[in-house]
């Protein structure tokens, strides 16, 4: 009698378990449109409810001890997998493994370019290049390192290169140094990437990049932030997993990050391990064919009267003659219509909106909100392109500013021709989000 209890119970317990799991699939995929939402809840709950379930089943029927001794031994193999699994990957990716090679800018990109990667083994760097067409190859060393950063410096502007990495195999990447007058040109910005819980659809941004790129001929990538989930030990593999990602594009164009408040910290920092932008603080400013872009750190202080605040004032001040276009790009937006209030900072937009107004900034990139919105302002646009690849979840409202928003996994195209800047919002198919129009306030 006990035994029919107990089997009774237990196979409640699993279609509990699965029934509870479509319910919540079902849910899932109404608020996001993609087959992962119901597999997710309906794998795992469902897996909660069939696996004991399943296990006091197998034990309650006749047989020797023998036989329930080996489906326990089973079970227990397939959860140390399970559980084990995951450490030992992990575990792996704490010594960096080759990876890259990626390029940043950490100085005039009209005459020079930063080429980084990771190395297994710390040993003397060296970047051999030479311009394209020519037979003449020059090196540059750097010290030994598990994360080498190695600064070709005194090119031509404008010019073609190519180089290679003797300690990566010797394959050989073209680069582009920025133009010293402006140009028509693309670049492409997209940002929050990071790994959630595991997961991730970053590669498939990058893929549906890589196509455009055919035509675009995307200049360089901005990152507007969230890149790993965690910064320090233990995440080794995310970081290894996004130089996997973006190496088909970074390797022969600059890759520029503003930092996230996820790959910020740590000790010592990771970011700046992995990347070298020219002087330790975490913003910064190039200028790219007559675009000015400015590139600021929301998780260091930028209230008024902050060091970095300062700065920023003369980083819009300090425009070349030739300036069509002021970009700034930064992780925490200035507002969202996303429903959990905490992400919407009103402090932060009544501090730089009025700058930003009074200096000719003409667009801004943002992230952190895993979705796209556009939000319309008197003096310039705001854009949050938060769906690099992470899990998506909340659905930002329309607000009295928003002119689209869209909860999709997407990346921005940005083309500048003469004085207009055309933004395309792009979904991993190619089809089209969002697409509007900058003029030149010159």
């Amino acid at each position: 009698m006990l035994k029919k209890l107990i089997a009774v119970i237990a196979t409640l317990w699993g279609a509990t378990g699965l029934v509870a799991g479509v319910v919540l699939g079902v849910y899932m995929h109404r608020q996001i449109n993609h087959p992962f939402y119901f597999l997710l809840p309906f794998v795992v709950l469902g897996a909660l409810g069939l696996v004991p379930a399943s296990l006091i089943l197998l034990l309650l029927r006749p047989g020797t001890w023998k036989k329930r001794l080996a489906v326990v031994a089973a079970y227990a193999a397939v959860i140390t997998l399970a559980i084990g699994g995951p450490a030992a990957w992990r575990n792996y990716y704490e010594t960096p493994r080759n990876g890259g090679p990626y390029l940043v800018w950490s100085d005039d990109p009209k005459t020079t370019v930063t080429v980084c990667w990771t190395a297994e083994q710390s040993a003397p760097a060296r970047v051999e290049y030479a311009a394209e067409g020519s037979s003449e190859w020059k090196a540059t060393d750097s010290g030994a390192t598990h994360y080498p950063k190695v600064k070709l410096a005194a090119l031509l502007p404008g010019t073609k290169y190519r180089y290679r990495i003797p300690a990566l195999g010797g394959q050989e990447y073209p680069f582009q140094t920025a133009p010293a007058a402006p140009e028509d040109f693309s670049f492409a910005v997209y940002g929050d990437n990071r790994h959630a819980g595991g997961f991730s659809w970053h590669s498939s941004v990058i893929r549906e990049m890589q196509h455009q790129d055919v035509q675009a001929h995307f200049r360089f990538v901005l990152n507007s932030g969230d890149i790993v989930e965690r910064p320090g030990k233990g995440h080794g593999w995310q970081w290894a997993t996004f130089l996997r990602d973006i190496t088909p594009l970074a390797a022969s164009r600059p890759y520029e990050v503003s930092l996230g408040n996820h790959e910020s910290g740590g000790d010592p920092e990771p970011f700046a391990e992995y990347f070298d932008y020219g002087h330790p603080e975490h913003w910064r400013v190039f200028d790219y064919a007559g675009v000015h872009f400015i590139m600021l750190s929301t998780e260091d202080n930028l209230d008024p009267g902050s060091p970095q605040f300062s700065w920023m004032e003369q980083a819009l001040d300090n425009k070349p003659a030739d300036t069509r276009f002021t970009v700034v790009t930064m992780h925490k937006p200035m507002l969202t219509h996303d429903p959990r209030e905490r992400y919407n900072e009103p402090g932060r937009r009544g501090q730089l909106e009025p700058l930003f107004a009074a200096k000719g900034v003409d667009i801004v990139f943002a992230g952190h909100v895993h979705s796209y919105e556009h939000h319309h302002l008197p003096s310039f646009e705001h854009v949050i392109t938060g769906g690099g690849g992470v899990l998506l979840w909340a659905k930002p409202v329309p607000g009295p500013e928003t002119v689209k928003t869209e909860t999709v996994w997407h990346f921005c195209a940005v083309d500048v021709k003469g004085k207009t800047m055309s933004v395309r919002a792009l979904r991993t198919d190619g089809s089209v989000i969002d697409a509007f129009e900058v003029q030149s306030k010159k």
